[in-house]
């Protein structure tokens, strides 16, 4: 049986992680509970490796949103609307997500980037996502964006930052930065 956590390394101190099991059925469901103990949602995703791959879909739909929500947060803070009116109209509609609703507020939004879950662990799982694409002869362009990104945060030396950082790329080109001040 492997186990897989697609949240930061912070939720597991909260007992509140996404668990994504693969392998043996009966085996999983004889440690369901104690994964249930640091997890909020644990899932049998099937044969061994199974979780691996969950896991990774899940992190290049995080990353990717990161990237997307930074380009579309600084155009229309650019275009003269609100930071904190911008935010909760995305966040109401269906460009909604749980990293702008959660995560930006208390990491981007503050200027804050002490790692939750590092800009380097993002990368690997990002690249991993693309190599996984190659090996399944799946079209990965916009995630080949993506991992291009993350490339440039590393070279940037974000790598030990948290993966919210990889927007640092996306204010200093465009000349916005995206902060709230309360």
């Amino acid at each position: 049986m492997i186990l897989r956590s697609a949240e930061e390394p912070t939720a597991l101190r909260r007992g509140r992680l996404g668990v994504m099991v693969g392998g043996d059925k009966p085996t999983f469901d004889r440690f369901k509970p104690t994964l249930e103990a640091i997890g909020t949602h644990v899932v049998y995703c099937g044969d061994i490796g199974n979780g691996s791959v969950c896991k990774i879909c899940n992190n290049l739909m995080s990353m990717g949103t990161g990237v997307l929500l930074a380009e579309a947060l600084t155009l229309g803070v650019k275009a003269g609307v609100d930071l904190d009116t911008l935010a909760d109209v995305i966040n109401n509609s269906t460009g909604g997500s749980k990293r702008l609703k959660d995560k930006f507020p208390l990491f981007l939004f503050q200027g804050n980037f002490e790692p939750g879950f590092a800009t380097a662990l993002a990368a690997k799982d990002v690249r991993l996502a693309t190599d996984l694409g190659r090996e399944y002869g799946i079209p990965m362009e916009l995630s080949n964006l993506v991992d291009q990104r993350h490339v440039e945060a590393l070279f940037r030396g974000y790598g030990p930052e948290d993966s919210d950082a990889v927007a640092k790329i996306q204010e200093e080109k465009s000349g916005i930065q995206l902060r709230l001040h309360n």
